[in-house]
C-alpha cells in the first residue's frame, strides 16, 4: 500500500465531485464575481419621488487603475457590480430623461457587499450631478457580520506588527476575543468558537495548516496587504470549512502610476525602556540594572508596482527580510565541577561510554554548591549551576507578486503568489551543542478569471495551490553503540542530553484547489451557487520517542548503565503518515430583495471531507479481529454534512446608512 493510493470509495467520491464541477464549468464557461475575494456594489436607482428607475446604466470606475465595470439596473431599479478589486471607486448612474449622478470616493472592500443608492433628478442626460464624497457605505443586503481593515490600518496600527500580525486586527471587532484560556489553535476566538476552528485564506485560496490547524503562512508582510477581513459565524453559504472566523488577506495590486516604497520597522533592546522586573532580576544576578536582555527585531523591505499596459495590465512586487534575535538561556541546569568529573573518572563500576557522553556535552560547573552535590558509587560529587548563554535567531524572508490583467470590460485575470522562508535555530534541546538549524518554506499561488456573461450573470473561476515543507532535524550526533542519539534526562542535574526531544519529524503539505462561483441576478432574486474542490497530498513523520526516551531520577543510575527509574520507552521506527484526502464543498443561495430595504437570504452548503489515507490503513489491523468483540475496518466518510443558512437584513428608510441583521447557520469543522 502506498501513501498516495486512494481507495475505490474515495475515487468514486472524487470522480462524482469532479464531474459535477466539470459540468458546472462547461455550462458556466464565463466568469465574473462571487464573494470569495472580490468586492461587490449593489443598490437601487431612485427618482426624486423615491420610485425606482428601471434599466439605468451604472458604472464603477477604479480611481487607481481607471478600469470601468458597468451594468444595467433591473426593471425594479436594482443594480449589482461584482468582481471589484478592493479600493476606491467612482459610481455613475444615467437614465433616459434624467440627469446623471456620480458618487466619488466609494470604498469597496473584499468579501463584502456595499450598498450605494443613487437618486436621479429629472433633466437632460448630458447633465451630471457629482457628489464629491460618498457617505460611508455598509452592507444592508445580507446578514453577514464582517470587519475589514484597509492598507493604512494594516500598516499603521501597532497591534498588527506583533505576534500574528494582521490577524490581530480581528480583536478590534465586537464578538472577537483573545484565545487565552478558550482553547487550542491559532488566532482569536470568534463568536465563542475555539481558535482551532478558524479558517485562513489568501485571496480566496485555502491557507490552512491541516496538521494542527492555523495559518499556513507564518508571516504576512503588512505592506503587501491591501485589505484584511474577518467574517464572523453568521456568513453566507459560500463560506464554510470551519465554524469560527473566516480570515481573508487580500494582496495589493498595481495601479496606473508607478509607486515604490522602502520601509523599516525596528524594535531594539537599546530603544525599549528597561522593565522594572528585568532590572530587579539583573541586580539580583549582579549584572547591573540599566539594560535589557537581547531582543532585536528588524523588519525591512521594499515594493514596486505600476502599469505594464496602462488601464490594462498591472503588477505589484514586494520583498521583505525580518531577522529576529533573542537570548536562549535555559535555567536550572547543574553539572559536576572539574573536581567532580575527576572523582567520577576514578570511581569504579561506571559505564565509561555514558560517562564520556556526560563529560563531552555537559561542561563542568565553575563553582560548587554544597546543597547541589550528588552521590555516585559512594562518592560525594561536587556540583554547581551552569550558566548557559545560547544563541537564538529567526530569519524570515517574504516575497509577494501580483499581476492583474483587464482583458476587456467583461474579462479579468488575476495572479497571486506569496512565498515565506523561515530559517531558525531549534532551541528545544537544553544544551546549545545540540541545537540544530531548520529551514521552513511556504508557498501560496492562485490564478483567477472573472467574466461578465451578461449584466445579471457573472462567474468567478480560480485555481489555487499551496505547499508547506517544515522539517525538524535531529542533527548528526552519534552515541557509541546506538543507531541514533537518544533523549536522556537526568532529573537531579536538571539537564537533557540530546537534540530536540520531538525530533526528527517532518511535515509536507501540498494542496491543489479548483473553485467556481456563479452569481445570477433574476428580478429581485440574486442566486449564487458554486463548488470548491481540494486535493491534499500530505506525508508527515512524527512518532513519539523515535530515538528513545530515557529519564533517570539519579545520575548514578545512568552512569552505572542501570534501567531508567522514571521513563524508558522507544517507538518501533518512524513511519510516514499520509494525510492525503479530498475536500468537496458545494453551495446554493438565494438573496431575495423583498423591498429595497428588506432582504431575505436562504441557502444550503454541502461539505465532504474524506478520511485521511493514513486512517484508512486501519483495515490492516483486521488480523486482530475478535468477532463480536472487536472489529477493525475502514473509517467511513461523513456524507450527510448539509449546512443550511438563513438570514435577514433590514435597512430603515432609503439612505442605506443603517442595517439590522439576523441569521442562523450550521457549520462543520474540518478535523
Amino acid at each position: 500500500m502506498t501513501g498516495t493510493a486512494l481507495s475505490g470509495a474515495v475515487r468514486r467520491d472524487f470522480a462524482r465531485s469532479f464531474l459535477a464541477a466539470l459540468a458546472a464549468l462547461v455550462v458556466f464557461s464565463f466568469s465574473g464575481t462571487a464573494q470569495v475575494s472580490s468586492g461587490t456594489l449593489v443598490g437601487t436607482i431612485f427618482d426624486a419621488t423615491g420610485s425606482a428607475i428601471p434599466n439605468a446604466k451604472v458604472e464603477a470606475k477604479s480611481v487607481d487603475t481607471g478600469v470601468v465595470s458597468a451594468t444595467v439596473a433591473t426593471s425594479d431599479g436594482d443594480y449589482r457590480i461584482g468582481g471589484l478589486i478592493a479600493g476606491t471607486y467612482s459610481i455613475t448612474a444615467t437614465a433616459t430623461g434624467f440627469s446623471g449622478q456620480t458618487l466619488q470616493n466609494v470604498t469597496v472592500e473584499a468579501n463584502r457587499i456595499a450598498t450605494e443608492n443613487l437618486t436621479l433628478a429629472v433633466g437632460q442626460v448630458a447633465t451630471n450631478i457629482e457628489v464629491t464624497e460618498a457617505v460611508a457605505n455598509i452592507d444592508t443586503t445580507t446578514a453577514t457580520i464582517q470587519n475589514s481593515f484597509d492598507t493604512q490600518m494594516v500598516r499603521d496600527l501597532p497591534i498588527s506588527s506583533i505576534g500574528l500580525g494582521v490577524v490581530n486586527l480581528a480583536l478590534l471587532g465586537a464578538g472577537v476575543a483573545s484565545n487565552g484560556g478558550i482553547g487550542a489553535g491559532e488566532g482569536p476566538s470568534v463568536g465563542g468558537q475555539r481558535p482551532r476552528n478558524n479558517n485562513f485564506m489568501i485571496d480566496g485560496v485555502d491557507a490552512n495548516d491541516k496538521s494542527v490547524t492555523g495559518s499556513l503562512i507564518r508571516q504576512y508582510p503588512n505592506d503587501a496587504i491591501a485589505e484584511f477581513s474577518i467574517l464572523q459565524n453568521q456568513e453566507g453559504a459560500e463560506y464554510g470549512h470551519s465554524s469560527g472566523g473566516q480570515f481573508n488577506a487580500i494582496l495589493k495590486s498595481g495601479t496606473n502610476a508607478f509607486h515604490g516604497t522602502v520601509y523599516e520597522y525596528l524594535e531594539n533592546r537599546n530603544l525599549n525602556a528597561v522593565d522594572q522586573q528585568v532590572s530587579n532580576a539583573n541586580i539580583a544576578n549582579g549584572v547591573g540594572a540599566g539594560f535589557n536582555p537581547r531582543f532585536d527585531n528588524n523588519r525591512f523591505g521594499g515594493s514596486v508596482g505600476g502599469p505594464i499596459l496602462k488601464n490594462k495590465l498591472f503588477f505589484f512586487s514586494l520583498y521583505e527580510y525580518n531577522p529576529v534575535g533573542e537570548p536562549a538561556t535555559p535555567s536550572g541546569v547543574f553539572a559536576p565541577t572539574a573536581a567532580g568529573y575527576s572523582l567520577l573518572s576514578s570511581t569504579p563500576g561506571l559505564n565509561q561510554t555514558n560517562l564520556g557522553i556526560l563529560k563531552q556535552y555537559l561542561a563542568p560547573a565553575s563553582t560548587a554548591v554544597a546543597a547541589d552535590a550528588i552521590t555516585v558509587g559512594g562518592q560525594t560529587i561536587p556540583v554547581g549551576p551552569v550558566g548557559i548563554n545560547a544563541p537564538f535567531y529567526q530569519n524570515n524572508q517574504s516575497f509577494v507578486q501580483t499581476v492583474d490583467y483587464d482583458i476587456s470590460d467583461k474579462d479579468q485575470v488575476r495572479g497571486r503568489y506569496i512565498y515565506n522562508r523561515l530559517s531558525q535555530i531549534d532551541i528545544n534541546a537544553t544544551l546549545p551543542v545540540f541545537f540544530t538549524s531548520n529551514i521552513d518554506t511556504y508557498h501560496v499561488a492562485s490564478l483567477a478569471e472573472y467574466h461578465d456573461f451578461t449584466p445579471g450573470l457573472v462567474n468567478e473561476f480560480r485555481l489555487g495551490y499551496h505547499r508547506l515543507n517544515q522539517p525538524t532535524t535531529a542533527g548528526n550526533f552519534k552515541y557509541p553503540g546506538l543507531d541514533s542519539f537518544p533523549n536522556i534526562v537526568l532529573n537531579d542535574l536538571g539537564v537533557q542530553l540530546g537534540p530536540d526531544p520531538e525530533a526528527p519529524q517532518t511535515e509536507i503539505q501540498n494542496m491543489a484547489q479548483m473553485q467556481d462561483n456563479v452569481t445570477w441576478v433574476k428580478g429581485r432574486h440574486t442566486i449564487q451557487f458554486g463548488m470548491d474542490l481540494r486535493r491534499y497530498i500530505a506525508p508527515s513523520t512524527f512518532t513519539q520517542r523515535a530515538r528513545g526516551d530515557y529519564e533517570y531520577n539519579s545520575t548514578q543510575l545512568f552512569l552505572q548503565d542501570g534501567t531508567p527509574d522514571y521513563l524508558a520507552q522507544r517507538s518501533l521506527g518512524n513511519p510516514v503518515y499520509y494525510g492525503d484526502q479530498i475536500q468537496s464543498f458545494e453551495y446554493v443561495q438565494d438573496t431575495f430583495k423583498f423591498r429595497p430595504n428588506l432582504t431575505f437570504t436562504a441557502g444550503v452548503r454541502y461539505e465532504l471531507t474524506t478520511v485521511p489515507q493514513g486512517e484508512r490503513s486501519q483495515i490492516l489491523n483486521s488480523i486482530a479481529n475478535v468477532p463480536g468483540v472487536l472489529t477493525f475496518g475502514v473509517p467511513q466518510d461523513q456524507k450527510t454534512n448539509f449546512a443550511p443558512r438563513l438570514g435577514v437584513a433590514y435597512s430603515p428608510g432609503s439612505k442605506g446608512t443603517t442595517s439590522i441583521r439576523a441569521g442562523f447557520g450550521m457549520a462543520y469543522d474540518v478535523i
